[in-house]
């Protein structure tokens, strides 16, 4: 297990000197008017990690970190959190879906909590290349091949449905992906959640966590549904607009989509208490 920050930096912050005397490998981008940002990567295992994180305070840069897990570590957790890190095209339709998600039902305005209840509509086929999974840009919907389908069904994976992905124009379903609908939802489960950083919506008065970045996420064993190797978190998490539920997956599901190498997923791993 292993943390990563992607740190951003401004021309205006000073810090081309410091980064240059800690050898850092790092990226610009210009900026208009003779500016620009200074990106890099770095682990908090790196010997630099303590200056670094001093001068990120003294300059409150940009600081987006996550965890992440080694292969053994994956394979051998209990369970996991999936996460979809591949992204491709925006449900439909994409003028008025901000405002009127037409997949789901009670969708609040406020904090972005929903229920699904509807097939996804997709612009076209979607472009996957290598990939077997993905997502859609504003959503945290799962949609994977029919190859994938079909070894869940051969390994009999439980817990979710495949709904069709309709291609918008033609309300056809699409020849390439299918939606792994999650339907099973955990039991309230999160541990410590008074150390946890959260909102309470105001307007659905639902409890949102903030995105869960740093190792991992302890839950409570007996708030796992029972027979199921896909289920859903209670818990919603996220921030201002932006809600999910997490997709909590068996070490079943793991081993399976690691052993053949499908890509357009993460792992992080799960402790249960």
């Amino acid at each position: 297990m292993e943390v990563w920050h992607r740190i951003t930096f401004n021309r205006r912050d000073g810090v081309d000197a410091a980064i240059e005397a800690l050898n850092l490998k790092y990226e610009k981008s210009p900026l208009p008017g003779g500016g620009y940002l200074i990106h890099f990567t770095v682990s908090e295992s790196d010997a630099r990690w303590p200056q670094i994180f001093s001068l990120v305070r003294q300059k409150s840069a940009l600081d987006i970190f996550n965890t992440k897990f080694t292969a053994d570590e994956i394979l051998k957790a209990e369970w996991l959190r999936l996460i979809p890190v591949f992204e491709q095209g925006y449900p439909q339709p994409e003028r008025t879906w901000v405002r009127n998600p037409i997949s789901y039902q009670d969708h609040c305005p406020q904090c972005g909590t929903f229920r699904q209840t509807a097939n996804f509509r997709l612009k076209k086929e979607p472009n996957l290349g290598k990939k077997d999974f993905m997502s859609l840009y504003w959503t945290y919907a799962l949609f994977c091949t029919h190859r994938v389908l079909n070894e869940l069904e051969t390994h009999k994976i439980q817990g979710y449905e495949a709904w069709d992905a309709i291609i918008h124009k033609t309300n056809t379903p699409s020849e390439r992906v299918v939606q792994l609908f999650i339907p099973h939802i955990a039991s309230p489960g999160l541990v410590h959640v008074e150390d946890l950083k959260r909102v309470t919506c105001s307007v659905c008065h639902v409890t949102k966590y903030y995105p869960h970045r740093r190792g991992v996420m302890d839950l409570k064993r007996n708030a796992l549904v029972p027979g199921v190797d896909m289920m859903q978190s209670y818990e919603w998490f996220g921030s201002g607009h932006a809600a999910r539920r997490e997709i909590l997956v068996s070490h079943k599901v793991a081993q399976l989509i690691i052993g053949n190498g499908w890509r357009g997923v993460d792992f992080k791993v799960i402790e249960l208490v």
